[in-house]
């Protein structure tokens, strides 16, 4: 297993990726980013009553499962480092003409020039039915993906990341995956790393937050975004975004996805490899300030978006156009505002 992550550190413009097997220490120490605001002149919204609360969102990448895919995880913590909700994906290449499947978004239009000749991305989240059917053809799996991650997920609500560590084949009570120790080590690692985060507040205990999670086209076709939003009530509390987009393997400085090295790869076509662009955010804004003349490390300008939609009812967040939010110059703002507000309805 391997964790990827990065440091938002603009007055550097540094990017530190920590790549290993698991349980390798993370290379050096990441600073967080502050706390999440509001839209201009709107009011935070408030969940259930009680005291107001502190929550940040970790985001990171590994290879818990395998060398064929690659894990994304968000992991919600209280101030006292306590899990507060957990959200957990897998992206697999498979044959294009699979039966059921759903590939990410875009894999009709130009993200699909990075696939390797009939092969698409997918989301085993997503396609939890025809994965599981699959792995209960060829493996003889017994339970549904998403129900082994469910249990997983919930297993780590309440505890703090350094329990996780120890965990066995059988720690999990309802999850029938052999890595399923893997997966909570790659969340015990997220939640302790301050590398790519976003915050909000909660009310009460937190007992009702809920984290949903969707993949959207929210800028061209030629990525796809991944949002997962922290919710309480009607409350939009927080959300992380992400976005993945596939750059030539000969690109300079650009990190890609874990086991970009190993059997995943092979869905790749010749010269591409996939990477995120918060992972990679110094690069990626390099290339697109000479493409394009952008003026905004990309990185900058997501995280303006989710500190704009943070504290808002869900049925109040709105953004029309490239201006919409303050901080933000990407012209597909609004894009990214709908994934979040769609993550946020899907928890």
């Amino acid at each position: 297993m391997e964790l990827q992550v990065t440091r938002r550190d603009f007055l550097k413009g540094s990017i530190v990726v920590a790549l290993g097997a698991a349980g390798a220490s993370m290379l050096g120490s990441c600073a967080p980013s502050g706390a999440a605001a509001t839209s201009e002149g709107a009011t935070p919204a408030v969940g259930s009553g009680g005291s107001s609360n502190a929550v940040t969102l970790h985001r990171g990448y590994g290879a818990a499962h395998g060398d064929k895919c690659f894990t994304s995880v968000v992991v919600a913590t209280a101030d006292d480092g306590s899990i507060l909700a957990v959200s957990v994906d897998d992206y697999q290449f498979m044959p294009a003409g699979s039966t059921g499947i759903t590939p990410v978004p875009n894999s009709d239009a130009g993200l699909a020039a990075g696939y390797a000749t009939g092969q698409v991305l997918m989301s085993k989240t997503v396609n939890t039915d025809a994965y599981s059917a699959m792995m209960k053809e060829k493996a003889q799996a017994t339970q549904p993906w998403l129900t082994s991650m469910r249990a997983i997920e919930d297993y780590c609500v309440g505890k703090k990341p350094s329990e996780l560590k120890k965990a066995s084949i059988d720690t999990v009570s309802g999850a029938t995956l052999v890595d399923a120790p893997n997966y909570l080590k790659l969340v015990s690692e997220v939640a302790q790393s301050d590398a790519i985060t976003s915050s909000g507040t909660y009310s009460g205990d937190g007992s009702n937050l809920k984290l949903g999670r969707v993949n959207a086209a929210a800028h061209g076709d030629k990525a796809f975004a991944e949002a997962v939003s922290l919710v309480q009530d009607d409350v939009l509390v927080a959300t992380s975004i992400d976005e993945f987009q596939f750059v030539a393997t000969s690109s300079e400085g650009f990190v890609p996805v874990p086991n970009s090295d190993a059997a995943f790869a092979a869905g790749y076509a010749e010269g591409q490899m996939l990477m995120s662009k918060s992972v990679n955010s110094e690069a990626y804004s390099a290339m697109m300030k000479e493409k394009a003349q952008a003026t905004t490390p990309w990185i900058e300008s997501m995280e303006a978006i989710e500190s704009f939609v943070a504290g808002q009812k869900i049925s109040d967040v709105k953004a029309k156009g490239p201006d919409a939010v303050s901080g933000a110059t990407l012209v597909d703002t609004a894009g990214y505002v709908k994934a979040a507000v769609e993550a946020a309805k899907a928890a």
